[in-house]
Formats: C-alpha cells, structure tokens, sequence
C-alpha cells in the first residue's frame, strides 16, 4: 500500500499544474487567423522553429502538440512554404 500511495505521489509530481495563459497581444494577428476554432489556445507559445504548440491534456498525459491550420500544415511566423507552392 505505500509502496503504491509513494508511485502515484511520483507520478503526480512530473505532471505540471501551472501553466500561463496565452496573451493574445503576444501571437500576430495572422496567426489567429489561421487556426482552427477546436483548437484549445489556453495554453500557446511558439517554439525555437518559429512555429506554435498548444498543450494538449489528455486522459492519460499531457503533451505539446503543433498548431495545424484546416489543411494540417503547421501555424508558423514567418509561415512556412505550402508543399503545393514548392
């Protein structure tokens, strides 16, 4: 029984509880342009590659997952090249 209350009490702790809002003033308005309405946007930054995550929490963990406009092609500033315009 300890030994099982001591593992959930480990797992807890690698599990981060807080997290800053996104300040909308922070992400170009052309950004928002491009995301899908389902997408949640609490939580958004924009990585080291120019382009956006959001954190996703799922039943099981918690993940950054990358910004996908309606056509799946990754939310970027500067954006990226379409693969049709290659």
């Amino acid at each position: 029984m300890k030994a099982a209350l001591g593992l959930v009490l480990t797992l807890s702790a690698c599990v981060g509880t807080s997290t800053t809002p996104t300040n909308r003033d922070a992400v170009p308005a052309a950004v928002w342009d491009r995301v899908p309405a389902s997408t949640p946007l609490e939580e958004l930054l924009q990585g080291p590659d120019g382009c956006f995550w959001y954190l996703r929490h799922g039943p099981l963990e918690t993940v950054w997952v990358p910004v996908r406009d309606g056509e799946t092609i990754p939310v970027c500033d500067p954006p990226r090249p379409r693969p049709d315009d290659v």
